[in-house]
This record gives C-alpha cells, sequence and structure tokens, in this order.
C-alpha cells in the first residue's frame, strides 16, 4: 500500500465523503458534487478537490460533470465505516443517549478514538444484541439513569 493511500484511508475527511456518497447513493441511486456540497455543508470546489483525491487513491470512478460512483475499494471503506457508525449510534441509545445527540456523537467517536475502543464498544453492542428478549438489564438501567436525572423521555 502507498504511503499516500495509508494516509488518506485514516483522515476524518475521507471518511465522512466515503459515508457520504455511500448515504447518498443508498438513498438517490446516483452522485453529484453538488448533492456532496449540500449535504456536508461545504464549496463544490473543495468537493471537487476531495473527489479528485478519492478517484486518484480508487475510492471513486469520476468523471468531470458526471456521476460519482463508489469502487470495490471505496465500498468496503464506506460499509466498514456506515456499520461503525450505526453501532456507535446504537451503543449511544443503549446507554441512553437520545438519537439526535447519538447521531450526532457517534461521527465524533468514529473518528476520534482507537480502533481499541471502537472494537470493544462495538463487541459490546452485539453483545447487547444476542442477550435474549427477556433481559431487564436495559429496562433497569434506564430506570436508574430516570431516578438521577439523566434519561429525558424514554427510549
Amino acid at each position: 500500500m502507498r504511503r499516500e493511500d495509508r494516509f488518506l484511508m485514516t483522515t476524518r475527511n475521507v471518511e465522512d465523503y466515503l459515508e457520504t456518497i455511500w448515504n447518498l447513493h443508498s438513498k438517490k441511486g446516483y452522485i453529484k458534487v453538488k448533492d456532496i456540497a449540500d449535504k456536508l455543508g461545504v464549496s463544490r470546489p473543495s468537493v471537487s478537490e476531495m473527489i479528485k483525491k478519492l478517484s486518484e487513491n480508487s475510492y471513486i470512478l469520476y468523471e468531470k460533470y458526471g456521476g460519482i460512483v463508489l469502487t470495490a475499494k471505496g465500498k468496503k471503506l464506506a460499509q466498514e465505516i456506515k456499520k461503525r457508525h450505526t453501532l456507535l449510534v446504537e451503543f449511544l441509545k443503549i446507554i441512553g443517549v437520545d438519537e439526535q445527540n447519538a447521531q450526532q456523537d457517534a461521527c465524533k467517536l468514529e473518528h476520534d478514538v482507537s480502533s481499541e475502543t471502537i472494537t470493544c464498544l462495538l463487541e459490546f453492542v452485539e453483545f447487547i444484541s444476542l442477550l435474549p428478549e427477556s433481559s431487564k438489564w436495559k429496562e433497569n438501567f434506564q430506570e436508574y439513569l430516570k431516578k438521577r436525572g439523566l434519561l429525558k423521555k424514554k427510549q
């Protein structure tokens, strides 16, 4: 793997762009520079610059004034990012964070904590999902948060 690939692959911006491209494709079926700029709240020239980098590193296929398509490499990374985000949101909701804050905080966590922490959090969420429905630990924890004034509304 080239040094540039390793560096580019680990940046927050690259992950944000790939996740946005994945989400837009899932929602609309196609992606344009304008769509990405609108979603991320950045200028079209900024998007064009990142699209060029993503294309140079084989994450996307792009023709000027055309659509953007994830390559197999780009899809794989985007799916990993999306899975990490989704599981972090679930973890945050499990511990009593509301949906809106969970979405925002997951975006921050997925980039700024160690891979070991991410792995442990993800394993915890998967473990919890395997517990039998009869397990009352989640309800007990939410009741605990309510008593301490930390849970605003029922999750």
